[in-house]
């Protein structure tokens, strides 16, 4: 209930940076490119090298707890640690006005759900699962360092340069480590902190891609996705095991494997 009024309270007082506000006597805001619980980011343009960047800034509602600003350190510590270009780069941090910020790449491309909803664009089953085994091999690369990104979403995987590209690492976590959010009154799987968690948000990812072929039913009735996708029986093998519907995949290369048979 607390935590709730914070949040309502903040949303009233809380307004983004406006277009063309300096932040630091260096960051131009062209634009707000996204506002989620965490954060705002900002297209801005860094007036010393004249680059495109993203800003990243931390809500009011999570500046003012302990939880929300260790979250927030440990997304820049953990988004620097990482140097592959499937991810964003990260730049530097800074205070505007006490509010925290940190810099990155600014991929220039277009994320799974403009592609979808907005673009309207069709994947059928090979190039979905082509564009698995690439996802896969960024979620390999975390797993490989022990970090689990638990938000594998259509908004968070970019297509730039004819490259898959995974962001947002607001909720990624160490594995084994503790999690001071988890409500253990309600399981869910997606943001637990092990390599069935960014499986098991790959499984409902491959989906939506797979849904987008999909022509609309004439009735109302409601069915499975595995009686509505004319799918084969190796897609919906793999999809099962991601959603724990049969046995977990242990590691990304169980899937890999499986994945190089259906393309």
């Amino acid at each position: 209930m607390w935590k709730r009024m914070i949040h309502t309270v903040s949303g009233f007082i809380e307004r983004p940076f406006p277009k063309d506000a300096l932040i630091e006597n260096r960051y131009k805001v062209i634009d707000i490119i996204g506002a989620g619980s965490y954060g705002f980011c900002y297209l801005v343009v860094d007036q010393t090298d004249h680059e495109i960047k993203v800003l990243k800034t931390l809500r009011l509602h999570k500046r003012i707890t302990d939880s929300g600003k260790s979250s927030f350190e440990f997304e820049k510590k953990l988004l620097a640690s990482i140097e592959h270009q499937g991810f964003p780069q990260y730049f530097e941090e800074g205070v505007h006005k006490g509010i925290p910020f940190y810099t990155m790449e600014y991929l220039n491309g277009k994320n799974f759900e403009q592609l979808i909803f907005i673009e309207g664009k069709n994947f059928s089953e090979k190039e979905v699962f082509l564009i698995a085994s690439q996802l896969l091999q960024l979620i390999g690369h975390l797993h490989d360092r022990q970090i689990i990104h638990r938000d594998i979403r259509i908004p968070n995987v970019i297509v730039a340069d004819s490259t898959i590209r995974l962001i947002d690492f607001g909720l990624a976590r160490k594995l084994n480590q503790l999690d001071a959010t988890k409500r253990k009154w309600k399981r869910d799987l997606r943001k637990e902190i092990n390599p069935q968690a960014d499986f098991y948000g790959l499984g409902h990812f491959l989906l939506f891609l797979l849904y987008s072929d999909f022509p609309l039913p004439n009735d109302k009735k409601e069915r499975s996705w595995e009686e509505e996708l004319s799918i084969s029986s190796g897609a919906k093998h793999i999809i099962r095991r991601l959603l724990q519907i049969e046995p977990e995949y242990e590691n990304c290369r169980q899937i890999e494997t499986d994945i190089l048979e259906v393309i």
